[in-house]
């Protein structure tokens, strides 16, 4: 007890208020044990609650965004776009996903459009053709015209573009336990070019339809998750 007296006294003296550190503090309470804040020699309870010490507050879901947002993108970076990821890192990136959709902000129609990155992905027949590292795979949306196109572009000027109607219906429906909490938008796919040389397309028919929802959605990052329940993580471009 006499440490912790010491402390005190000299804080109470003002010898250390600047230079010692709350650690320290913290240290003395600790060796002291619980019970040594009712029995300390010399030094009242008053004394003691007249140190300074920072208020420890958990910080709020939304302040824990930047690092989610953070571990989630770096993981994603591991698996090239998903095609290499293991078991246990789709497992990781799943976890992530839904722990940053805990905390997602209120989004709204406008916040989907744009161009936007694929940078992770589940979906089995778009990781087969997303192998090459040099390959751009991007998205472009338009909430308001109801436009949506999907383009993954080869390094040697080959493309495959699908194209597609969208609407953004708004926020998930309580009843529809199918899809998770987001904005949900059902698309579906109107036709598709493969690209194959410069001035040489082949058209394919259209195909495909469903929905996503994005679970979390700002200015920079997107998290969709869809009616096959594949999961895709795309960045602004």
């Amino acid at each position: 007890c006499l440490s912790l007296a010491f402390v005190i006294f000299a804080m109470r003296r003002n010898y250390l208020r600047k230079e010692l550190p709350c650690a320290l503090l913290i240290l003395a309470l600790f060796t002291q044990g619980i019970c040594g804040f009712c029995s300390l020699p010399n030094v009242s309870r008053r004394d003691l609650l007249r140190v300074s010490l920072p208020l420890v507050v958990p910080l709020p879901a939304a302040a824990a965004q930047p690092q989610a947002k953070r571990q989630l993108l770096a993981l994603a970076d591991t698996t090239a776009r998903g095609t290499a990821a293991s078991a246990e890192q789709k497992r990781q990136m799943s976890q992530l996903a839904d722990d940053l959709a805990a905390s997602a902000p209120a989004a709204t129609k406008s916040m989907m459009s744009g161009t936007w990155n694929l940078v992770y992905t589940t979906e089995k027949e778009v990781l087969s053709l997303i192998g090459d590292p040099d390959i751009s795979v991007y998205q472009k949306l338009d909430a308001d015209a109801g436009t949506l196109g999907n383009s993954i572009v080869y390094s040697d000027g080959r493309r495959f573009d699908v194209a597609g109607r969208v609407e953004v219906a708004g926020q998930r429906s309580a009843g529809d336990e199918k899809a998770p909490p987001g904005l949900r938008s059902d698309f579906s796919f109107t036709g598709a070019t493969l690209q194959l040389a410069p001035g040489v397309a082949l058209p394919l028919p259209p195909f495909g339809a469903g929905w996503f929802v994005s679970t979390y959605l700002d200015d920079t990052l997107r998290v969709n998750r869809d009616s096959r329940g594949d999961l895709a993580i795309y960045v602004r471009a």
